[in-house]
């Protein structure tokens, strides 16, 4: 890889935007860092005397009730939050069904491999307690967490209740997931609220795939989130109907089909219950959340405050989650801290007001500077914005520079291996010198390279040059393999350095096998755009080699030495005899083969004598990777 050299159409850049940051700079009047904190200081203990008065014209009870409302409406956004994180997962898993049998990875038929994948979807997200995967022909297996936590899984026959007829034939009717009214399972005996998602292929009707939540499980998380008497969660559906709530963490028996849910007033809460016929707080309404909903509720004498947020998303019903809390219990602290520091609070009301000025003009830059110091230090340039600038003299010079120094750094960025150097400085490897270790070395290079590219314009060879590249170091990237050089169109991996893993060998087959399934995808794009396609030809050898900083003082790089190299190089010619005309072909040697685990298939070819080699090599062709497609 050639030294960094910064382009004098960059240099060009550089001095461009520096001149335009200090004519910015210049056109705005600054002020010193000293000054301008001692006017501010100044200020502070003016507005500061003068709100001793101001605040004399607030009552208790206003201050308090504010902070109530916003103690309550935060607690009650985290409480959205759980709810949501807590019914989301089954949007994702029936997505994952569906799209694996939409794209034929999963077939109806293979009842063994579709069992076994929804079981371990149930298994993946504990509070989903049934999971549905039906055919289009009615065949549908059903998989159900039971109450002892057991998994049941079967298969059901076409045909059944006329309730169930009629959810398929909506389902059918459909053509985007939805959250369906909750249903009572009557062999679990539970409710569970579900999502149903068609499976369409075009315009053609596969399949649906259903997931369900137990209202029991909800029940248990608003139970989870409850903290009596500070606060009770609960979870409404409608206005009339209780979806969860602690005292539904046990199996009601008063469920059934055409009673799913517990009516407000039959769980023997009083406050839900009651929340209907509650006074509504004005107070809320006036804080500009028309949403959200405070209201008083007073049971045999003691006065409660509850607070409700309808949740959309999750069907034609909306939800209503809610918690409430003794109003004494709420208000006691703050009518202490209002009593015994009234002068207090009028300092830091007006110290919050000048806060916001102060960290308009000086704590943000410095804010920005920490994070793009942060960054720079990651080498992450492509995600840092140059600093504004400041009005503040001293804060401007420092945005001047650093923004100097960026545009800098960005040029250089351009041409320095980031991901190997934030590696290396992980490992603490930097100047650390050279050390033998046994890795596993790849080269790939592209079939008949020359010919195919006779006759194309410069460009578009660069274009297709950086495009296969980008394809073969994604799959090698994403297997942790470090990336040596690029030989034109080859390239030259190894995996055991920096990083130290005790499976090289798989992860350099797993990289093969994702290099030949992107170069086949990629065939298929050309394909239809009337273009040959590309053949690639892929060496892989295992062994002891030298590793570390090697060169010049003045121009290192971090790389390896040894006949492992070689010999994978020779690997990866001998795919143009072993296999002439294949797309991709992988050929690995005795002693990569023998550190891949049993997931692997590798096929023997014989015994080749390779260039630079005094003894033949035993050669296997990498078939494919069993638990994965191929």
């Amino acid at each position: 890889m050639a030294s960094p050299t910064l382009p004098t159409s960059t240099v060009g850049e550089y001095r461009s935007k520096t001149t335009i940051l200090k004519a910015d700079s210049l056109v705005k009047t600054r002020f010193g860092l000293l000054p301008t904190i001692l006017v501010c200081l100044g200020t502070l203990v003016l507005v500061s005397a003068g709100s001793i008065l101001t605040l004399s014209l607030f009552t208790t009870t206003s201050v308090v009730s504010d902070l109530v409302f916003r103690l309550v409406n935060q607690n009650l956004t985290g409480l959205e939050v759980a709810l949501r994180s807590y019914l989301d997962p089954a949007t994702h898993e029936a997505e994952f069904l569906s799209g694996r049998i939409r794209s034929g990875a999963i077939d109806f038929s293979d009842r063994g491999r579709l069992s076994e994948i929804a079981i371990g979807s149930l298994g993946a997200v504990p509070q989903i307690t049934t999971l549905v995967v039906a055919s289009a022909d009615g065949s549908t297996l059903q998989v159900s967490r039971t109450p002892s936590g057991d998994i049941d899984s079967r298969w059901l026959s076409a045909g059944g209740s006329l309730q169930r007829e009629a959810r398929v034939r909506e389902i059918e009717a459909r053509t985007e997931p939805f959250w369906g009214p909750p249903i009572y399972a009557p062999r679990l005996n539970q409710t569970v609220v579900n999502l149903r998602m068609p499976i369409r292929r075009g315009d053609d009707y596969l399949g649906f795939v259903g997931v369900g939540i137990s209202t029991q499980a909800l029940s248990e998380l608003a139970a989870s989130l409850s903290n009596p008497p500070r606060s009770t969660v609960f979870v409404l559906y409608g206005r009339d109907r209780v979806l969860a709530h602690a005292a539904l963490t046990s199996q009601s028996k008063a469920l059934s089909a055409d009673h799913p849910l517990l009516a407000t007033g039959e769980i023997g809460d009083l406050i839900v219950a009651g929340l209907d016929d509650a006074e509504l707080l004005t107070r809320a309404q006036a804080s500009g959340t028309d949403d959200i909903e405070i209201r008083r509720v007073e049971i045999e004498g003691t006065r409660y405050l509850a607070i409700t947020k309808p949740i959309t998303g999750y069907g034609d019903v909306p939800l209503e989650i809610g918690a409430y809390s003794v109003a004494s219990e709420v208000n006691a602290p703050f009518r202490t801290v209002f009593r015994a520091a009234v002068i207090g609070v009028a300092l830091f009301a007006a110290a919050m007001i000048l806060s916001i000025f102060m960290s308009r003009m000086i704590a943000r830059p410095i804010r920005r500077t920490s994070a793009g110091t942060s960054a720079i230090a990651s080498l992450d340039f492509d995600n840092i914005a140059p600093l504004p600038p400041s009005r503040i003299k001293e804060i401007d010079d420092l945005a001047n520079s650093f923004n100097a120094m960026l545009v800098g750094l960005k040029s250089f960025g351009r041409y320095v291996p980031r991901a190997l150097v934030n590696r290396l400085i992980r490992e603490s490897r930097v100047g650390a010198g050279t050390e033998e270790r046994e890795l596993t070395v790849m080269f790939t290079d592209i079939a008949g390279f020359t010919a195919a590219c006779e006759g194309m314009p410069p460009s578009e060879v660069a274009a297709f040059i950086n495009h296969h590249l980008t394809l073969v170091s994604q799959c090698i990237e994403s297997e942790g393999g470090t990336i040596d050089k690029y030989i034109g169109d080859a390239v030259m991996a190894f995996w055991g350095a920096p990083d130290v893993v005790d499976d090289a060998p798989s992860r350099a087959a797993r990289a093969a096998i994702a290099i030949r399934q992107a170069i086949a995808a990629d065939n298929d794009k050309r394909a239809a755009d009337g273009l040959a396609p590309v053949r690639i030809r892929i060496g892989i050898h295992t062994g002891p080699l030298i590793v570390g900083d090697i060169g010049a003082p003045n121009r290192i790089n971090y790389t390896v030495v040894g006949d492992v190299v070689n010999a994978a190089q020779r690997l990866e010619a001998l795919g143009k005899d072993v296999g002439p005309d294949a797309e991709s072909i992988v050929l690995i040697s005795d002693a990569a083969r023998a550190g891949l685990d049993d997931s692997f298939e590798a096929v023997h070819v014989g015994r080749f004598q390779v260039k630079g080699k005094h003894q033949p090599l035993d050669v296997y062709r990498l078939v494919c990777q069993l638990d994965m497609p191929d």
